[in-house]
């Protein structure tokens, strides 16, 4: 799971008290039923009494007006354990808390799959404690299949039945790649990102700039690297001015596919993944905008 927008955080504050209808976000998606991730062939059941939410490309979130707390749903392209809960500490991260596993993860069967089973604790930014129930499943077909459940420590009996309700119903299919996407995407890209601050000889004053360039083949292979430097000056008081600055580079090379509207690479660097809009000549990944350069 790559950073998510902020508003999960909010989400995920608001469902974890008892619902109520004051308190209760507007859900949209059908009660209950069935849901699946475009292109990555994976469907799960909703179960009773919970609605899909808000779908953000690979994530789902699911809410409850009958139960406290908030369920994430996601998929991916994984080969192990090992990488499903990287991914789930960068989830953590993006929703500024730090999960602590409070149970011993234990490897199982689910649903006729490799299967692993967590609990991580976490305080949230009104000082709560919020329990986290993760449990992932390896498919056949490379891809992983995970659901986090979080409420406060009194709910969680209630809400962790519920998680294992919705990974025991998951139904997996090889993924289908966006070919047209991948060759697309063949070509140079550049991101460039800078700030100077004013600079005189009374106030002194600071640039930074970061700049990063991807290949892609068009056939499944990426190379990456990118740069950044910043450059300090101090104020001209009765020796005067003077300027310091650092540069640091950095490369990764690989390789990646579309899957739905998922860009997904593996490189030195491990696995990463970017909901992926592509317009022409230019494309927004991570919150980023590259241009293309050839």
């Amino acid at each position: 799971m790559r950073p998510i927008l902020p508003s999960l955080l909010t989400l995920s504050l608001v469902v974890m008290t008892a619902p109520c209808a004051s308190q209760t976000p507007d859900y949209t998606g059908a009660a209950g039923g069935g849901s699946s991730f475009a292109g990555w062939n994976v469907a799960y059941a909703v179960p009773a009494g919970w609605q899909l939410g808000q779908r953000y490309g690979r994530l789902h979130v699911l809410g409850s007006t009958t139960q406290a707390g908030a369920i994430f749903v996601a998929t991916g392209l994984y080969s192990s354990f090992e990488e499903m809960v990287a991914d789930l500490g960068r989830f953590y991260q993006s929703m500024n808390l730090q999960g602590m596993p409070v149970e011993q993860p234990q490897q199982q069967t689910i649903a006729g799959m490799r299967g692993l089973t967590a609990m991580y604790a976490s305080t949230d930014q009104m000082g709560r404690q919020v329990l986290g129930r993760y449990v992932a499943v390896l498919t056949p077909h490379g891809t992983g299949f995970a659901v986090l459940g979080m409420t406060t420590p009194e709910q969680m009996t209630q809400l962790r039945a519920t998680v294992d309700q919705v990974v025991g119903s998951v139904h997996a299919q090889a993924p289908e790649v966006n070919q047209q996407a991948v060759a697309a995407l063949a070509g140079k890209w550049m991101y460039y990102a800078g700030r100077t601050d004013g600079v005189t000889s009374a106030t002194g004053g600071a640039s930074r700039s970061h700049e990063e360039y991807v290949t892609f083949d068009g056939r499944g292979n990426y190379a990456w690297e990118s740069s950044t430097s910043v450059m300090v000056t101090t104020p001209d008081l009765t020796s005067g001015a003077g300027s310091a600055g650092s540069a640091s580079q950095t490369s990764d090379q690989g390789t990646y596919t579309v899957i739905g509207s998922t860009l997904v690479t593996k490189g030195r660097q491990g696995q990463m993944a970017f909901e992926l809009q592509l317009q022409g000549d230019r494309f927004s990944g991570d919150g980023r905008v590259y241009l293309r350069t050839n």
